[in-house]
């Protein structure tokens, strides 16, 4: 006690306590803002009991119900199924019944009709239950929403002020309000967003921050810094494209070119020398630019000792596809050192049409050589095709491979759809950036059909016509999105299928958490994919194309036995051809139809 009387002695004369009221009531204020605190907590107290007690417990009865009628629909759908597999095998285990000469792959038995009407009886009360469970989420949002309104009007106790005496909002004191500096400058008031959104602005703008610094550090710190965020680059494609463009702007306004276009002076020089990738990868930049320092990108990490075998095998696939005309329009190595990226041919900066192709499960960039195939006759022949029609606004087209569509034991799952799918609207949010008016298409196999989809459902009007072939699903909230846009004519799709596919079905049966077929979905259109005359294809002599059937799920011609053995006659290993025909196979009806409806739209549009 005499230290703390000893202390007052030292601090008494420097200051003065005035009390608020008469020393008999200065503890009123306090005492009354207590009540009322605790009166307010009473209240929300009695929200949350009731909510509890009525409108949620409602609302769980009826989510026990519709997971009843979902298990139930499962499992009838499960038994007709089965039956209709049964008699498929039967059927196609018989060597006379080849489905090139029959031109089917299915019995005309009892059986399998039944079979199938039930299962087509079975998908229209599912249709009917999905808009069953649709409208039980729109009720579960609603109850959350006039909960939140409920507590949020209710008040008392202290009110918390700045220094200045101002109010301090919710939204200033909890994650929301972006950007977090108080007086964010000109041109960019604060506005709240959600977490998610929070979580990726303020990512972004610390990514563009550290670019900036890349360009001023020192050797040393640099590399030490790489060193421990191996994944940096990678992260650089999610800056907003508007920011990315600012960002870009103001480097290049500090920077020097030589006469040959290479940078002498300044951060971009700085940056080219060190550490291309930061601006070959942002998105919303000019491609030309991004293909030039994705180039140098690509020289600096062959230049690299520490890379694995399998790391410099793909670089090196990468490198061929430049010498075959392909550009590099992002290239990073992930937080599993995998290397990822997208390639583009074509103008793609003043490009009218633009097509940003994608693979599917368990693709990545070791198979470099079969999709920079696939890249350069989707551009040549749909370049083609506008040229046959006299349309000279041009075509280019991205190859996008920066995403982990994962192995065949998670296509039932969803995790790499997602992220892919936000990986791709980055992308092609960044193309609409210096392209604005270009008409943009996505085009996706298998899994990515999937990934493509979400990415549809989750940005709106991100593309303008959507291409799918040999899906592996879509999920129910998709599928009622897309119909939606297609309805309002925000998005066109198209979608393909062959009856000798042995793999797309995996990604769609019952447990499958995207088990909808896109060709089911109410406008879109179904494009051929089994051999015939392929409709508005344009050729010089004016003569009638045939495409040939898909012969299985690959993308492009395979040498696969899997696939090669449905061209063998009655199935006979000796009369196996030497490949088989895929999706996006330019022998193909589903490429060449494919190609042709593309031109098509693009002749609608003139």
């Amino acid at each position: 006690m005499e230290a703390v009387t000893a202390m007052w002695s030292m601090i008494e004369g420097a200051l003065t306590i005035i009390p608020d009221g008469s020393p008999t009531n200065a503890l009123d204020e306090p005492l009354a803002s207590a009540k009322e605190f605790a009166e307010a907590m009473s209240q929300v107290k009695s929200v949350l009991v009731n909510a509890a007690g009525e409108t949620f417990a409602k609302l769980e009865q009826t989510r026990a119900e519709l997971q009843g009628t979902i298990q139930n629909l499962n499992d009838r759908h499960r038994s007709h199924s089965l039956i209709l597999d049964q008699e498929i095998a039967a059927y196609v285990a018989d060597p006379e019944n080849d489905p090139t000469i029959t031109g089917r792959n299915h019995p005309e038995t009892d059986a399998y009709a039944t079979a199938k009407v039930n299962l087509d009886l079975l998908d229209e009360e599912a249709a009917r239950l999905a808009l069953e469970v649709d409208l039980f989420h729109r009720e579960m949002a609603q109850a959350e929403q006039d909960l939140a309104d409920k507590i949020r009007n209710i008040s008392g106790g202290d009110e918390v002020t700045r220094r200045d005496g101002s109010r301090v909002t919710t939204s200033q004191t909890a994650w929301g309000l972006y950007p977090p500096a108080a007086a964010p400058g000109p041109g960019e008031a604060p506005r709240v967003v959600s977490l998610d959104d929070y979580f990726g602005l303020a990512v972004a703008r610390a990514t563009a921050q550290r670019i900036e610094w890349f360009a001023t550090a020192t050797d040393q710190d640099l590399e030490d810094w790489l060193a421990t965020h191996p994944d940096f680059f990678a992260t650089v494609g999610f800056i907003p494209p508007a920011q990315a463009q600012a960002l870009y702007d103001r480097l290049r306004s500090r920077s020097t070119q030589d006469a040959s276009g290479i940078w002498v002076t300044g951060p971009l020089s700085a940056l080219w020398n060190r550490a291309p990738a930061t601006i070959g990868n942002l998105n919303g930049i000019p491609a030309s630019v991004r293909a030039e320092f994705g180039a140098r990108e690509l020289e600096r990490l062959l230049g690299e000792s520490t890379l694995t075998e399998d790391q410099r095998a793909r670089l090196n696939l990468i490198d061929k596809e430049l010498g075959k005309g392909s550009n590099v329009l992002s290239l990073f190595l992930d937080g599993d050192g995998e290397v990822r990226g997208s390639l583009f041919v074509g103008d793609l900066d003043a490009a009218g049409q633009i097509i940003t192709v994608t693979h599917g499960i368990g693709t990545d960039t070791s198979a470099m050589g079969e999709w920079g195939t696939i890249l350069r006759d989707l551009q040549r022949e749909s370049a083609q095709q506008l040229d046959q029609r006299g349309i000279t606004s041009g075509t280019a087209a991205v190859l996008f491979m920066e995403w982990d569509s994962g192995e065949w034991n998670t296509v039932q799952g969803m995790r790499e759809a997602v992220l892919g799918a936000d990986r791709e609207a980055a992308l092609v949010s960044g193309m609409r950036r210096v392209n604005p008016t270009a008409w943009q298409e996505g085009w996706a196999h298998s899994l990515g059909t999937t990934m493509v989809a979400t990415n549809q459902a989750h940005n709106r009007g991100i593309f303008d016509h959507l291409t799918l072939f040999g899906s592996a699903g879509v999920t129910d909230g998709a599928a009622t999105k897309l119909a939606t846009q297609i309805e309002d004519d925000t998005v066109s799709v198209s979608a393909a299928s062959s009856w000798l596919d042995p793999i797309a079905w995996m990604g769609r049966t019952d447990l499958s958490t995207h088990p909808v077929d896109p060709k089911t979905i109410p406008g879109v259109e179904e494009i051929g994919a089994h051999g015939g005359v392929v409709e508005n294809y344009l050729t010089a002599d004016g003569h009638p194309v045939v495409g040939m059937s898909t012969q299985g799920h690959n993308a492009g011609a395979s040498t696969e036995m899997l696939y090669r053995l449905h061209r063998a006659p009655y199935w006979t290993l000796g009369l196996i051809p030497e490949d088989s025909v895929g999706y996006l196979d330019p022998r193909s009806e589903s490429f060449l139809q494919a190609v042709a409806d593309y031109a098509e739209r693009a002749e609608e549009r003139q």
